[in-house]
Order: C-alpha cells, then sequence, then structure tokens
C-alpha cells in the first residue's frame, strides 16, 4: 500500500514538472522570441538613436534617398556624434579606436534581397514611402528583426495597394 502510494506521488511530481517545464518553455517563447535580430560586432540600439534620440534614418543612410542601396554607416558617421557625446563609453570606446586606426566596422546586413531583384531606396522615398513600411518599427527596436520576408508576394501586393507598376523589368533587369 505505501510502496504504491509513493508510485502514484512520484508519478504526479513527474506529471508537475512535465507541465511546468513546458509551460515555462511556452511562455519563455513568447516573451523572448528566438529571433531577437542579428548581432552586430559593436551592439546597436536604433531603439536608443532613432527612437529616443529621435535620428532620422537618413542621416546614418544617406544612400537612401540618392542611390539605390541604403547602404551601411561607415565609421566616421558614427563619429560626427561621438565624438563628443558618450565618449566614454565602453562600445562608443571601440568605435572611436575603429575610426582612430581606420578599420571599418563591418555591420552585419539584415535586408538581404535574392541577386535577381534591384530595389531602389530612392524611388521609394522620392515616391514618400515611408522605411518603417518594409523595415517595420525600427525605433523600438534594440536589435534589428525584419516584419516580413523581402519576397516577391510582399512588394507585389504593396505596389497594388500604391497602384505602382507591376512591370517585371521594373524590379528584375
Amino acid at each position: 500500500m505505501r510502496s504504491e502510494r509513493h508510485g502514484q506521488t512520484a508519478v504526479l511530481i513527474l506529471v508537475a514538472c512535465i507541465t511546468l517545464v513546458t509551460a515555462l518553455a511556452v511562455l519563455g517563447a513568447f516573451y523572448y522570441p528566438g529571433d531577437i535580430g542579428a548581432e552586430q560586432p559593436i551592439p546597436f540600439s536604433h531603439r536608443v538613436h532613432a527612437g529616443d534620440k529621435q535620428i532620422g534614418c537618413l542621416l546614418c543612410h544617406p544612400g537612401a534617398f540618392t542611390t539605390a542601396v541604403a547602404g551601411l554607416p561607415p565609421v566616421e558617421t558614427c563619429m560626427l556624434c561621438h565624438s563628443r557625446i558618450i565618449i566614454h563609453y565602453p562600445q562608443i570606446e571601440r568605435v572611436r579606436r575603429h575610426y582612430e586606426q581606420g578599420e571599418p566596422i563591418w555591420w552585419v546586413r539584415v535586408s538581404n534581397l535574392p541577386d535577381l531583384t534591384h530595389f531602389d531606396h530612392s524611388m521609394h522615398l522620392i515616391s514618400g514611402v515611408d522605411c518603417g513600411r518594409c523595415h517595420g518599427d525600427i525605433k523600438a527596436m534594440d536589435r534589428i528583426v525584419l516584419p516580413q520576408k523581402f519576397d516577391m508576394g510582399f512588394c507585389i501586393q504593396c505596389h497594388r495597394e500604391n497602384n505602382a507598376t507591376h512591370d517585371c523589368f521594373a524590379c528584375h533587369y
């Protein structure tokens, strides 16, 4: 009788533990999604720069307005501000070392399109398309996580909604 009760208790404890672990895993996946964005060589928060400090996209990505490619900012762009402000923060000191040694920071690109597709940022900006339409709410992100996959369906849907061209050769040339 006693060993039977111990057996039942052990089974109940095992079921409770499995339930608890499963619940924690589900909650963890909800509160801490696996995709938190690409890790950069030097931590950089778009939330702080674009959100809190309200620095516009074009200051760091000026190519978006003048060329097809927005580009990733060179270390000189960082030093426009950080040669004067927050100069003793450890990550900013790393940026300064790159600058002083003439070494680029190899930022990890998070937006990539297939080679067969040509996307012109400048045409979209001139047409009034907000950066967030494709890139999401950058102002709320520490690390960039794209809100959707850039595929032809996403682009065609936007073109239809905005009465833009559906000509294949607009993007595939």
